[in-house]
């Protein structure tokens, strides 16, 4: 099962008294494979023109996010667990610790919400607090 749907992120990063958020809606795919939801689309925005972002959602507090092209990486957020995870940036590639705060999804073959909280660290110590919400409809 694969169908169109409709994407929109809330994301936001606070970073040395500093916060940015950022909001995108766009169009993707949604499919179920391997015990887990899919949530595929392109990225439109600046340096990562040209990447593709896939959400696998293996659990209701567990998700990988991936990104293809470019620049390349992987993040592995599982609720009260921390990863450390490869990152490609224009600036260089590297690895850095990500601890989730708190992951629940309620997707289904329908659509729903992915909320995401989660801290990101160097050499352990804090770089960034980041939140994220994914909502995906059904076209």
């Amino acid at each position: 099962m694969k169908k169109d749907v409709l994407i929109k992120i809330l994301d936001k990063q606070s970073a040395d008294g500093e916060t940015e958020k950022l909001e995108i809606t766009t169009k993707g795919t949604l499919s179920f494979d391997d015990g887990g939801y899919y949530i595929v689309y392109d990225e439109t925005d600046g340096e990562l023109s040209g990447t593709v972002t896939t959400l696998f959602i293996d659990s209701p507090n567990s998700v990988t996010v991936s990104r293809e092209g470019a620049f390349n990486s992987q993040i592995v957020l599982e609720q009260n667990k921390r990863h450390s995870c490869f990152y490609d940036t224009p600036y260089g590639s590297f690895m850095m610790g990500v601890f989730a705060k708190h992951v629940k999804s309620n997707v289904t073959e329908k659509g729903g919400t992915l909320k995401m909280r989660y801290t990101v660290d160097f050499n352990s110590g804090l770089a960034a607090e980041n939140s994220m919400s994914v909502t995906v409809t059904e076209l």
